[in-house]
């Protein structure tokens, strides 16, 4: 069964520029290089941890060992997708576009325009959903991999609302966004307060510190400082929009791990006009398939907060 296409275009004169579609969300996690990326992986990638527990003790003659070394590990397994399409060339007779197909009745030609514009269309939306997965995916209700969010919430050691956090159980607004601040930066473990630390927050968050910003004659509210990098105390604050609202999470980058076999494959569509390879069915197919996986090493080094929780 071919895609569904909806065609109301009752064109007469001039074409007005390209062909716009709709505006879509940055794809932020895969073009800022948020997590680590893991390629070559179409299957499983075993992630190995070490543990060791300290066996310093009270000198005395002799040698007594103490202490422990753990080795484990955690699985990441992908999980593969695809984005099938198939458009009738028949349909854009009544478009724009009718004088790129030819006047022949066989529709030799296909509408390069509308096509580029398709082809435009599916990355964007790829790459928006791409993001959402990668944090709020949920295997148990789709065919996607758990995002990280899901994965948070499943586990009981990442520091969260009832472990190492008192959530306030409210939506992050300008009167409570600092505070809110504070219940993250109080929680981020002693030994992480020094590291290269990844401090995202959703855009919602974003936009509420802004407006207290601004409050604060911090910023000029006129766009002046709009380019610049958010920062709280020591911490850049880097706006994610795959994150839900009342989000902040915080990681080293190398804990978190999104596996797939090519980051290119996420912007590869490939399409196909069936009349030049000879098949001669008057469709254009479509094709995109990419996998994807999420996981980390160590829970324990993981700050999330979801303020309404």
């Amino acid at each position: 069964m071919p895609t569904s296409i909806s065609s109301t275009s009752n064109y007469v004169g001039k074409v007005a520029g390209g062909i716009v579609g709709a505006s879509f969300k940055e794809a932020d996690t895969i073009s800022k290089g948020l997590v680590t990326f893991a390629q070559n992986v179409n299957f499983k990638l075993n992630m190995r941890r070490i543990r060791y527990t300290d066996g310093t003790q009270a000198y005395s003659c002799g040698f007594t060992p103490a202490g422990a070394v753990v080795l484990n590990e955690r699985v990441l397994e992908p999980v593969k997708l695809k984005n099938d399409i198939q458009v009738c060339k028949e349909t854009f007779r009544n478009t724009w576009s009718e004088d790129l197909i030819g006047a022949s009745a066989a529709n030799p030609n296909s509408p390069s325009d509308i096509m580029a514009a398709i082809q435009a269309e599916v990355l964007a939306e790829t790459a928006e959903n791409t993001d959402s997965k990668i944090w709020t995916g949920n295997s148990a209700t789709s065919d996607y991999w758990d995002g990280f969010i899901t994965l948070f919430g499943a586990d009981s050691s990442v520091i969260k609302a009832g472990n190492g956090i008192t959530s306030p159980n409210a939506a992050t607004t300008v009167s409570n966004i600092e505070a809110h601040l504070q219940l993250v930066v109080s929680a981020i473990p002693v030994n992480l307060r020094r590291k290269q630390l990844m401090f995202l927050i959703s855009p919602d968050v974003a936009d509420a510190y802004m407006q207290f910003l601004v409050s604060k004659g911090t910023a000029n509210g006129l766009g002046g400082n709009a380019n610049t990098q958010l920062v709280y105390g020591r911490y850049s604050l880097t706006v994610v929009n795959g994150l839900p609202d009342n989000t902040f999470v915080v990681y080293e980058k190398k804990n978190l791990v999104f596996g797939t076999g090519l980051l290119g494959d996420h912007n590869e569509f490939g399409m196909t006009d069936e009349d030049a390879i000879g098949l001669y069915t008057g469709m254009v197919r479509g094709k995109m398939v990419y996998n994807g996986g999420c996981q980390y090493y160590n829970s324990e080094d993981i700050v999330w907060l979801l303020s309404t929780t």
